[in-house]
């Protein structure tokens, strides 16, 4: 009876996850064989400005793409009930372009700076110039997908867009050099997916050329906030890369590249899956007035029993994943991987809390929380960095995010009852306990095996660790 009382609770918010999940494998397999592929084609300065040049894209796009394509997200259905989607596409439009020229305006009044103090040529931050376009154009898409309810097409150009690009950069790599033709081959690949996709949507509405001023203000009021919030997020995630750079340690920002990349590439699909298959429940049920206590600390739960184990993974065995995935000129990656594993859990486990800001609408405080904890972030690189290099890196950056993951726990809104803390730890603390002694097992059982052979004990380890919690779920998850 009890263990179909577990199975009932979570079934929801397991079910929704699961119908999510096979389009991001797809992610993950671009992480075990292309990033590696990339390793091995690029030397490590190729590789420190190739990272540098993706973490610049990701920041102008959180910046500029991403606010407006939530917005759309967030008021497509409003302005569909308003017989109004001409105005709405035609914002849309109008406030890309006006960002657009807002980012070559930066691009010619800081490339000279960024060039010379991040020694990465103007030729690259060209191209992410050009690169910005066709990705601005896919976050709006990909937007339209989820309002269209279109995952077979979503999983589709993934598919299409990983081919492409491997196929484009083969194509042009001799012709300009490795990071050129990453940054050219994403750009052409993108640019095919973003046609594709919008033959196949066929979308019905005609164009009016004119500002929508209730759009515009409603979109700034809704992402403002959010801006300043997941731009700090994105300096306490990539500030120790661009600080190896400046202070001309490029093997480092090769390697803490590298490791940051393949982590992220497995770790993020899949949390941000989850919370992406689990915020509409809690929020739907928040908007019908039930309650969602409940459900949170269910989210939660789920949450740590299912990742615990994979960060793990890359705590117990970063060396071991380093030895057999890497190249020897990045062996000291296997020091900030299991940082880079803590961070992204406790980052994504901080948006599940987080949610509470959401449903009261008081995201500013969010923001305010966060803004000290990048501050703090900051300090920290700029002292340990210089004294212990990689390791000092990852201590700043999960310092960091347990402070701010501390300090939004001690925010409470007496009108929201929204989480369980006691079951929550005890969930925490059972699969912390079963992970650790399956490692134990896993490492003493294996412990001769010759170093050829040690990427066994993390390809062990993962099966064992969840066959162990699925026996003990009740227990675990009650």
């Amino acid at each position: 009876m009890q263990a179909k009382n577990v199975t009932r609770k979570f079934y929801p918010i397991l079910n929704s996850f699961l119908s999510y999940l096979p389009s991001r494998f797809l992610v993950i397999l671009n992480s075990i064989i292309i990033i590696p592929f990339f390793a091995y084609m690029l030397t490590t300065g190729e590789m420190g400005i190739y990272q540098l040049a993706i973490g610049m894209l990701n920041l102008l796009c959180t910046c500029s793409t991403d606010w407006i394509t939530k917005s759309a997200l967030r008021f497509y259905e409003k302005y569909k009930i308003k017989n109004k989607l001409p105005e709405f596409y035609s914002n849309i439009i109008f406030i890309s372009l006006s960002v657009y020229l807002l980012i070559v305006i930066f691009y010619f009044l800081s490339a000279d700076y960024i060039s010379i103090k991040y020694f990465i040529s103007k030729d690259v931050l060209a191209l992410l110039l050009v690169l910005i376009i066709p990705c601005g154009i896919r976050q709006f898409l990909y937007q339209m997908l989820r309002i269209f309810n279109k995952p077979f097409l979503y999983t589709f150009s993934i598919i299409i867009y990983q081919c492409a690009q491997l196929l484009f950069y083969l194509a042009l790599f001799k012709i300009f050099g490795n990071v050129k033709a990453i940054l050219s081959a994403m750009t052409i690949a993108m640019v095919i997916i973003d046609i594709y996709i919008i033959k196949k949507l066929k979308f019905e509405s005609s164009l009016k050329f004119s500002l929508e001023p209730e759009l515009f203000k409603e979109s700034l009021q809704y992402s403002l906030p959010t801006i300043i919030t997941n731009s700090g997020i994105w300096l306490l995630l990539h500030m120790n890369q661009f600080t190896f750079q400046r202070l001309e340690m490029f093997n480092l920002t090769a390697a803490s590249g590298i490791a940051w990349v393949y982590t992220t590439y497995i770790l993020t699909p899949l949390l941000s899956t989850f919370l992406f298959a689990v915020f509409p429940i809690i929020i739907k049920r928040y908007e019908h007035n039930q309650n969602v206590k409940e459900i949170t600390t269910n989210t939660i739960k789920l949450y740590c029993t299912l990742f615990i184990p994979l960060v793990c993974t890359f705590v117990f065995y970063s060396k071991e994943i380093t030895r057999t995935v890497f190249e020897p000129k990045y062996e000291q990656a296997y020091i900030i991987i299991p940082f880079f594993a803590l961070t992204l859990f406790l980052h994504h486990l901080t948006k599940i809390i987080n949610i509470k800001y959401h449903l009261e609408n008081r995201t500013y405080i969010e923001m305010i929380i966060t803004l000290l904890g990048i501050i703090f972030c900051v300090l920290m690189t700029l002292k340990l960095i210089p004294l212990y290099h990689l390791a000092g890196a990852g201590s700043a950056m999960l310092t960091a995010v347990t402070v701010l993951i501390v300090l939004h726990s001690f925010v409470h809104f007496k009108s929201l009852d929204y989480i369980n803390t006691k079951t929550i730890f005890r969930t925490v603390i059972l699969t912390l306990c079963i992970s650790i002694l399956t490692g134990i097992i896993i490492s003493n059982s294996l412990g001769n095996v010759n170093l050829k052979y040690q990427i066994l004990k993390p390809i062990l380890f993962l099966p064992a660790c969840y066959m162990l919690l699925w026996e003990l779920k009740e227990k675990v998850l009650s």
